[in-house]
């Protein structure tokens, strides 16, 4: 159960990402927390997907403390290994290899947003 202090911090988080114009465009439609189970390299793997947008968009939500920091944060929590390997599991059910975007949101005032759409190829070499 959380907190009031808690629910009301996910609240204002909710709606940084609603009121930036391509997060809330991306999460407007589509499928959350979906799972996907799949061979990967003759490894039987689950992923749970943040979201994946009706024309094929796989998106990940993430907080930071603060958005300069996210490359950095992105490097030491894996972000890029995890959103490549999520598009490879997505890749034989699709046929193709998904555009990936990449939101994230302050958890401090002004909980400011921002949106990132991770290149190909450097998923390709994350994979």
């Amino acid at each position: 159960m959380l907190t009031d202090r808690q629910a009301a911090l996910v609240e204002e988080l909710a709606a940084a990402v609603q009121r930036h114009p391509i997060a809330g465009e991306l999460l407007a439609e589509g499928v959350p927390e979906g799972v996907v189970r799949r061979d990967y390299r003759g490894v039987p793997c689950q992923a749970r997907l943040d979201w994946l947008g009706p024309s094929q968009d796989l998106v990940d939500l993430k907080t930071c403390d603060h958005l300069k920091y996210l490359e950095a944060n992105a490097r030491s929590f894996g972000y890029l290994h995890q959103l490549a390997f999520y598009r490879a599991l997505l890749a034989p059910q699709t046929g193709d290899m998904l555009p990936v975007y990449l939101i994230a949101v302050e958890k401090r005032e002004p909980y400011r947003c921002g949106v990132w759409r991770i290149d190909p190829s450097v998923l390709a070499v994350a994979e």
